[in-house]
C-alpha cells in the first residue's frame, strides 16, 4: 500500500513538472546555450543634458480669509473610526457634488474645533495614542491657517499637567476671548480646568482650575464663564498675561436634578440663551467682564406645554445675524428624550421673548446650524446622518447633501 502511494506521488510530480516545462531534458537544453548569453550593458547618464522639468501634480488653490456666507464647517466625529475624524469645509448651495467640498482638516479622537473670527487661523484640539489605539495618550492643539488649511503649529498639552475635555462635540469646549488675543481650552481629567493660550506667540500661558464647573463661554474682553454642577455659573477673569485675576459666581439658577438645562446655548450679541429640558429659556448676560443672570421666560404656550413640546437634539441651537434663536423641537417629549431630536425647528425673537416661525422638517433632525448674512441658510443633520438644507427665513427645502464622506456629522459650525 505504501509503495502504491509513493508511485502515484512520483507520477503526479512528473506530470506537473512536465506541464510547466521543467523536465530535466529542458534544463539540459537550456544549459547547452550558456555561451550565447548577451553581455550586460552599462547605462551612464549624460551630465551635459539639462535636468527634466518638475512636473505639476494638480492645481492647488487657496480659500478666502473670510469664508462665503453659504459655507459651513462640518465636524465629522467619525464614531466608527475615531482616529479618522475631520473638519469638512462645505458649500451648502453648490449643486455639483464634486465642487461642494472646499477642503478638510484631520481631527483625531473626537477633537474639538473653533475658528478665529478675525485671524487667518483655526484650532483643533485632538488626541493620539503612542501605538495607534493604545499606549500613552498625547493631547495636541493643532493650529491651521484658514486660506490653505495648512498646519502652522502644534502645541503639546503635557506641560499643562492635565487632559483636554474629550466628550461629544461642543461649540464651547474651546473659545476665543472677546479681544481675540487668547484661546481658552476646557480640560477634564476628571478635575475641571481650562488652559489659556496666547495667540500671538502660540504659547501656553496658564492652566486655571474651575472645580465643579466646565466649558468655556467667552465673557467680556478676557473672561471665561463655566457652567457648574450645583446650578451656578463661574466667571474667571484673566489678565493680558493669561494669569488668574479674579473669580465671580452667579447664584444657582437651575436645579440639575429637577429643572436641568442644556449646556449648549446660542450667544447673541453677548447674551447667552440656555433652554431647559422642558422649555424654559434662561438668559445670561456675558457682554461684560463678569456674567450676570437676567432671568427666564417660557418658550411654550400652555397648549404647547400640554402637548409636551420640548427642545431636543445633540447640537441643536444656533442663531442668525438678525438676532433670532433657532432650536430643534420634539412633540410629546418625555424624561430621557432630551437628545433624541425632533420634527420641527422653532425660531424665536429672544428680545421680544416670542416664537416667530416654525419650520417643518421632512426628516427627523438631531443637529443644526444657521449661516451668516441677510439670507441665512438652515442646515440640519437628519436621522439618516445626512444634511438637509433650507432657506432659514421661508423654511423652503433646498437640497439634501449626503455624499461628502461624512458618517457622523453631529456638529456643524457656521463659517466665519
Amino acid at each position: 500500500m505504501k509503495l502504491t502511494k509513493l508511485t502515484f506521488a512520483i507520477s503526479a510530480a512528473a506530470l506537473l513538472l512536465g506541464s510547466y516545462g521543467c523536465a530535466p531534458e529542458a534544463e539540459q537544453a537550456d544549459t547547452s546555450h550558456a555561451d550565447h548569453v548577451a553581455p550586460a550593458v552599462e547605462i551612464v547618464a549624460d551630465p551635459s543634458l539639462p535636468p527634466l522639468p518638475i512636473e505639476t501634480i494638480g492645481t492647488v488653490e487657496t480659500l478666502p480669509e473670510r469664508y462665503p456666507e453659504s459655507w459651513v464647517l462640518v465636524d465629522e466625529v467619525s464614531f466608527f473610526k475615531m482616529s479618522a475624524g475631520k473638519i469638512i469645509v462645505l458649500d451648502l448651495l453648490e449643486e455639483k457634488p464634486a465642487r461642494r467640498i472646499k477642503g478638510m482638516m484631520d481631527k483625531s479622537l473626537i477633537g474639538n474645533f473653533v475658528q478665529h473670527p478675525t485671524r487667518n487661523e483655526q484650532y483643533i484640539m485632538e488626541s493620539f495614542h503612542e501605538r495607534g489605539s493604545r499606549g500613552k495618550k498625547f493631547d495636541v492643539l493643532a493650529i491651521y491657517d484658514k486660506t490653505g488649511l495648512n498646519l502652522i503649529k502644534e502645541i503639546f498639552w503635557e506641560e499643562t499637567g492635565t487632559d483636554r475635555l474629550q466628550a461629544l462635540p461642543e461649540r464651547y469646549s474651546m473659545a476665543i476671548s472677546g479681544d481675540g488675543k487668547l484661546l481658552f481650552v476646557a480640560n477634564f481629567n476628571p478635575a475641571a480646568s481650562f488652559t489659556v493660550v496666547d495667540l500671538d506667540s502660540h504659547k501656553i500661558l496658564s492652566t486655571i482650575a474651575t472645580p465643579g464647573c466646565v466649558l468655556t463661554y467667552p465673557t467680556g474682553p478676557r473672561s471665561v464663564s463655566s457652567l457648574c454642577s450645583n446650578g451656578s455659573m463661574l466667571t474667571t477673569v484673566v489678565g493680558s498675561d493669561g494669569q488668574l485675576q479674579s473669580r465671580q459666581r452667579i447664584a444657582p439658577f437651575f436645579d440639575t436634578d429637577t429643572t436641568p438645562i442644556f449646556e449648549r446655548p446660542a450667544i447673541i450679541n453677548g447674551i447667552a440663551y440656555f433652554p431647559s429640558f422642558t422649555g424654559t429659556m434662561h438668559v445670561v448676560d456675558m457682554s461684560g467682564e463678569v456674567a450676570q443672570y437676567r432671568g427666564s421666560w417660557p418658550m411654550l404656550s400652555e397648549a404647547e406645554a400640554a402637548d409636551n413640546h420640548r427642545p431636543s437634539g445633540l447640537s441643536f441651537t444656533d442663531y442668525d445675524d438678525q438676532g433670532h434663536f433657532y432650536t430643534i423641537m420634539q412633540a410629546d417629549g418625555a424624561e430621557g428624550t432630551q437628545s433624541h431630536g425632533g420634527h420641527q425647528v422653532w425660531v424665536y425673537d429672544p428680545v421680544a421673548q416670542r416664537k416667530v416661525r416654525e419650520i417643518d422638517l421632512p426628516n427627523w433632525g438631531i443637529s443644526l446650524a444657521v449661516t451668516r448674512g441677510d439670507k441665512p441658510l438652515l442646515v440640519v443633520t437628519n436621522g439618516e446622518l445626512q444634511l438637509d438644507v433650507f432657506d432659514a427665513v421661508s423654511g423652503e427645502y433646498i437640497q439634501t447633501i449626503s455624499d461628502i464622506g461624512s458618517d457622523t456629522p453631529l456638529l456643524i459650525h457656521k463659517a466665519l
